[in-house]
């Protein structure tokens, strides 16, 4: 193979130095290996755009250069500076385009954001979830560890951090501290509310911030989602929340939040989720997210990850054969909502496509599809633990202690990556798969 190393020795200081070498390169060039740089990234953009539109060469591969200082811990030079502009590259050039370390192994972009849960604490008993917790974990990060966790995705070039976890952020004291605080290291936040903490206050100080709110309804009736999250008033509170966050955006000039709610279609509701959607958008919401129950979790036998369904909850939860005529129309009439709404409601017509497949056969197998939650998605528990994915029972370790972004492309992460690739759950949340391999 003809492959064109470029930079290999850094960029040339002299003036127009690096573009003659560029224009030196030859064209029938099987490979083009770019050693990339503060000093030459401009002159990659413009390559690439070159390359694109001249056929040449073949591929091209962006080396960053690399040092792995132990089996969790690679540092990347200049990566911080780097990842912008190579995020645009890698979404606008294809798989032509490869990006590599110097280490030999390849490099992973950091996630598009960064979970991060500030507390456990949540008074609801929904159906699906196990997260009802009343006290304070005494375990959980302080408000430092938090900020320091945003400070260090701002730095890796990470533009949005989602402060939900496995509790009701709200519940957080200092939520809207943290979510004024993200906004000032450039951080678009995502949180995700029951909707009771959410008082008038509330709702203005939010209006103030650039904040995505997604309000949990599980219903187009009230009654509906009070018998999914188990707690009297829950459909009341959460549409009041919504009506405050949209009367107080309206209020604010200019305003950068975003009100959506956010449900799972699930036996007990599946009927309702045409509905929800038309009064979703009637109560002056920005969009909906929808997304299929989950009754999967992982366990480990040696390097292998096992999938547990949870019957209990299957026999429950999942929408039964009896319903499956039911479930069908509804998928027909959501087809035509999605029409009609357009881009409120968030679930492409492929997603929701594959929402109905899932409901038919929910294997991985059938689907077609991989997870992809090695490359999108990372998050640090309310304890600091670094979590790859929530429905597998492991912790790259405590985030106080591990560096995060030095983590992302370690050879243990590297470990975990493959782990993820062989992993048999299906998993419907939003963006953590991709069409099979």
């Amino acid at each position: 193979m003809n492959i064109v190393a470029l930079f290999e020795n850094g960029t040339p200081e002299a003036p127009g130095a690096a573009l003659d070498a560029y224009r030196g390169i030859a064209t029938n060039a099987a490979l083009l290996r770019w050693y990339v740089d503060p000093a030459n990234v401009g002159l990659l953009c413009r390559a690439i755009r070159e390359f694109s539109s001249d056929h040449f060469p073949a591929a091209v591969e962006i080396v960053l250069r690399a040092e792995d200082v132990s089996e969790e811990q690679t540092l990347v030079h200049d990566e911080s500076e780097l990842v912008p502009t190579l995020r645009r590259l890698h979404r606008a050039a294809g798989p032509q385009v490869r990006l590599q370390m110097t280490n030999g192994r390849s490099y992973v972009l950091p996630p598009p954001a960064l979970d991060i849960s500030t507390n456990a604490l949540c008074g609801l008993s929904c159906s699906m979830c196990d997260n009802r917790v009343t006290s304070r974990d005494p375990a959980t990060m302080s408000s430092a560890d938090v900020r320091r966790l945003m400070d260090e995705a701002a730095a890796w070039g990470i533009g949005r951090v989602a402060l939900t976890g496995a509790g009701e952020p709200l519940r957080d004291s200092n939520m809207l501290d943290h979510i004024e605080y993200a906004n000032a290291l450039g951080h678009m936040v995502t949180i995700t509310t029951n909707g009771f903490p959410v008082s008038e206050k509330v709702a203005e100080a939010l209006a103030e911030r650039t904040v995505s709110v997604s309000v949990s309804i599980h219903g187009a009736t009230e009654e509906t989602h009070e018998a999914i999250v188990g707690v009297p008033k829950a459909g009341e509170k959460a549409w009041q929340a919504i009506g405050r966050l949209v009367r107080a955006k309206r209020r604010a000039m200019g305003s950068k939040l975003s009100v959506n709610v956010s449900t799972v279609i699930q036996r007990q509701n599946f009927r309702e989720i045409p509905a929800l959607v038309r009064r979703a958008r009637e109560e002056g919401c920005d969009g909906i997210n929808t997304q299929p129950i989950n009754l999967q979790h992982g366990s480990f036998r040696g390097d292998d990850v096992l999938r547990r369904d949870d019957l209990a909850r299957t026999a429950q939860l999942w929408p039964d054969r009896a319903q499956h005529a039911e479930l069908e129309a509804m998928f027909d009439e959501l087809d035509v909502v999605k029409r009609e709404v357009d881009s409120f409601m968030h679930a492409s017509p492929e997603r929701l496509s594959l929402f109905r497949r899932y409901f038919r056969d929910s294997s991985r197998a059938a689907l077609g599809i991989t997870c992809r939650v090695g490359e999108t998605f990372l998050a640090v528990d309310h304890r600091g633990q670094i979590k790859p994915c929530y429905r597998l029972p492991w912790s790259h370790g405590d985030a106080r202690l591990v560096h995060v972004q030095r983590l992302w492309n370690s050879r243990a992460y590297a470990r975990t990556r493959r782990l993820v690739d062989a992993c048999p759950l299906t998993c419907m949340n939003n963006c953590f798969f991709r069409s099979g391999k």
